[in-house]
């Protein structure tokens, strides 16, 4: 085979394997805050950022539901719906099976990679949610939300 067939197989191979962009919305009504109820707090202007912004701490009791999906591979990724009124970050550490990372608002990030053990995901999360100016009310709701990819079942050869 010269360079010119191979590399046509390589791409007729690759446009007939399924993607795994398959989101599917995961069940993580059992997930809650401590505290309930956060309370956005301006933080100290700097020379860097005259401005400020506002800034919350809280603590995610997260419990994924993942019954559907034991034994199965696959990517979840914790999601933050685009906020119209101001941009929002949240980072955030792990304490079990979750990665850590960071999310800006209207932004998906990978939080777990691998085989899915049992029927629920738990972990604990410690957030800190950061705004900037314009962040303008004294109480809204994120809508964090996760997300599973599932990888395509292997077919036998």
């Amino acid at each position: 085979m010269n360079a010119r067939t191979l590399l046509f197989c390589a791409v007729l191979a690759l446009a007939n394997t399924p993607a795994l962009a398959n989101p599917h919305r995961l069940d993580d009504s059992r997930s809650h805050t401590v505290p309930p109820n956060a309370q956005m707090q301006w933080t100290p202007q700097t020379r860097a950022d005259r401005d400020g912004g506002t800034e919350a701490w809280i603590r995610v009791n997260v419990h994924i539901d993942t019954r559907e999906w034991d034994g199965r591979s696959g990517r979840i990724y914790m999601v933050l719906p685009r906020d119209e009124a101001s941009r929002i970050e949240a980072v955030w550490t792990a304490r079990g099976p979750l990665r850590s990372g960071r999310l800006v608002s209207g932004e998906r990030s990978l939080v777990f990679a691998g085989t899915i053990r049992g029927a629920s995901l738990q972990d604990q999360l410690l957030v800190h949610l950061i705004s900037g100016p314009d962040w303008q009310s004294n109480s809204r709701r994120l809508n964090f939300h996760f997300e599973l990819d599932v990888e395509p079942a292997l077919l036998p050869p």
